[in-house]
């Protein structure tokens, strides 16, 4: 969180508690002797403070016009409830709690350690082994937070500490557990602009893959030291979120890839944690690791075991982001101006989400010694835990969403992300049941003209394939279209050589079902739709001819699904996907899709049934012999 933003929420929130929004040191809270404040925000603050025996703690006190809601005193209980939960050395424990007596307050261990927001911010980018530390052992915690029914759901680089002893999480504020009430208002979500899952900006519940989402937001943060998903307008930051686009620029090849992969909007295709640890520990191996240069520090290569010169920082409050001025404008005690020099995190805002207004610049110049990044955060979402309204970007265009941004900027480039492509069961089926109504009259036309629309998609599903993956080698070129329409004839061969499998599959499923059909409807067997001649009566029964249509009709509808969903189909599949987002994309034009399918289904049956049903059996002269 930005020193001004904080500053600036504080003048608002925080005039209930007086005039300097915190305790004076010295201050009796619940037998525990308030030392210093380490961090401050709209919810509460976070104090250095002794208990009876000496011993050093940290204590977190809700702000006065919070401690007289109920919901405050309700949320500083769920985060009790949450830590008291987990037994883990990357989780501080709780020592103490009140929630009835004039203060709210909860106190736990105090950790030494910088955030990993300040660490990175510090020192720049973690390289690739500090990475693989990183990873790996907040993968450790969050499993042990996961499998004590707790969901942290504010996980971002503000609520990590980087200590002695490895990474530790923080800011259990808005955790959830099993069976929680929600204590949000309605139509919002609490969570981070850039760090909070897409799903839940739709109204999803907060599930373990929520966190693993956030996890690999923040991994990106420390490989790259840039919000992976840009830091204003706020609504652009959700959107990009909600796209998948996030700038992973200058990590290496595998590392970026997994993390766009654990990026990706959809839950059902994101890469797993597993995943994503074993590739930042094979870019590790192979020692392509380009995202820091290599340091004088002895310490350089151990930064997320040892943070060396780190400052005290409190675990109690669950900070949300660094520690600024007090509302009068005096250094705070978390502040790079303050005596202590330490860095520590203030505590989670919780406001509507609204683009925060850049703070003026102070007399004397003294903006001009910012660098570009802490004026892009000035201006940006502060980095503060808020309730976001429900679905808050579906309903505006990325231009409308893009005016709050600078003219001329240009997005950092970063590793290449193929599109995703949603499935679209309802457009498919509905483009299948023409053949299937074909197939009732003329059996071998219909399946060979699925085989062809099979091989349509397939030969799109490999070009798009093999398109996406020569740019995720070699990056965006003006020649990929020149190169891929020259390999498209390549990729047409493999197209039909590779639909046999499915093709054989289906063929025979087909077959399968229609001797089945004939077999059950057949002479003197099940008669559903009798004849009334001598000769049907003289074998024991004779049905309709069109009862043979509905079971030739149904033998195509299994063989179509074996054929679709059967060996190498997944291609065809990808490129029925390509080629319907293209043509018909949206909830309009798969309408249009469905509708154009039923009314042709309709007509080709009008057309081609009679009295009595003929089924037609060409390129054959009849019926197969096994009928």
């Amino acid at each position: 969180m930005g020193v001004g933003d904080d500053a600036e929420v504080l003048t608002h929130e925080t005039s209930a508690s007086g005039p300097e929004g915190g305790l004076e040191p010295g201050t009796d809270v619940g037998g525990y002797t308030v030392v210093s404040t380490l961090g401050r925000g709209a919810m509460g603050a976070v104090y250095e403070a002794r208990d009876g025996a000496g011993e050093r703690v940290a204590l977190k006190v809700l702000h006065a016009h919070l401690d007289a809601d109920p919901a405050g005193r309700q949320r500083l209980r769920r985060e009790v409830a949450a830590l008291q939960r987990l037994r883990h050395p990357a989780v501080a424990q709780v020592l103490d709690a009140e929630f009835e007596g004039p203060y709210a307050f909860v106190v736990t261990e105090l950790v030494e350690g910088l955030t990993l927001e300040e660490e990175i911010d510090s020192r720049g980018p973690l390289d690739v082994a500090d990475l693989f530390s990183l990873a790996d052992q907040l993968a450790d915690a969050l499993e042990s937070v996961h499998a004590a029914g707790v969901v942290h759901r504010d996980l971002k680089p503000s609520n990590v500490m980087v200590t002695a002893d490895g990474p530790s999480l923080i800011d259990f504020g808005i955790s959830q557990s099993t069976g929680d009430t929600r204590t949000t208002m309605t139509g919002f979500v609490m969570g981070t602009p850039g760090y909070i899952a897409p799903e839940l900006l739709d109204g999803g519940d907060p599930v373990p893959e929520t966190d693993w989402w956030s996890w690999a937001a923040l991994l990106a943060f420390a490989a790259t030291g840039r919000s992976p998903f840009g830091v204003r307008p706020t609504d652009v930051v959700l959107r990009r979120s909600r796209q998948g686009r996030a700038d992973l620029y200058g990590v290496p090849a595998r590392t970026a890839r997994a993390l766009a992969g654990a990026l990706q909007p959809d839950p059902t295709r994101r890469w797993g944690p597993t995943d994503v640890v074993r590739a930042i520990r094979r870019d590790l191996a192979d020692g392509e690791s380009t995202a820091a240069q290599q340091s004088e520090d002895p310490q350089a290569t151990q930064r997320i075991v040892v943070a060396a010169g780190a400052a005290t920082a409190a675990t109690a409050a669950g900070p949300a982001g660094s520690a600024g001025t007090s509302p009068d404008g005096s250094p705070d005690a978390g502040s790079p101006d303050s005596p202590a020099g330490s860095a520590t995190p203030a505590l989670a805002d919780t406001a509507v989400v609204g683009p925060p207004a850049v703070p003026p610049e102070p007399p004397g110049g003294t903006a001009s010694t910012m660098t570009s990044e802490e004026r892009a955060r000035a201006g940006a979402q502060d980095g503060a835990t808020r309730a976001i309204p429900l679905g808050d970007v579906r309903y505006r265009t990325y231009d409308e969403l893009a005016d709050g941004a600078d003219d001329g900027e240009e997005e950092a480039a970063g590793p290449y992300v193929p599109p995703v492509h949603p499935r679209r069961w309802g457009t498919a089926l509905a483009v299948g049941l023409p053949f299937v109504v074909l197939a009732a009259f003329y059996p071998l036309v219909a399946f060979g003209a699925f085989v062809g629309l099979t091989v349509l998609c397939r030969i799109v599903g490999t070009s798009g394939q093999r398109f996406h993956e020569r740019r995720q080698r070699r990056g965006v070129r003006s020649s990929d279209g020149w190169v891929a329409g020259l390999l498209l004839p390549y990729h047409a061969v493999l197209g039909a050589l590779g639909v046999i499998p499915a093709a054989v599959v289906g063929g025979c499923v087909g077959l399968l079902a229609t001797m089945g059909g004939y077999w059950l409807f057949g002479d003197g067997n099940l008669i559903v739709a009798p004849l009334g001649d001598v000769e049907s009566r003289s074998v024991g029964g004779r049905n309709a001819p069109f009862v043979f249509s509905v079971v030739l009709a149904g033998a195509m509808l299994v063989a179509l699904l074996a054929t679709w969903f059967g060996p190498a189909g997944r291609t065809a599949r990808d490129g029925a996907r390509r080629i319907l987002n293209n043509l018909a994309p949206g909830l309009t034009g798969a309408a249009i899709v469905v509708a154009i399918c039923l009314v042709g289904s309709w007509v080709l049956y009008s057309q081609l049934v009679t009295d009595p049903v003929e089924i037609v059996w060409w390129p054959m002269n009849s019926a197969p012999s096994l009928f």
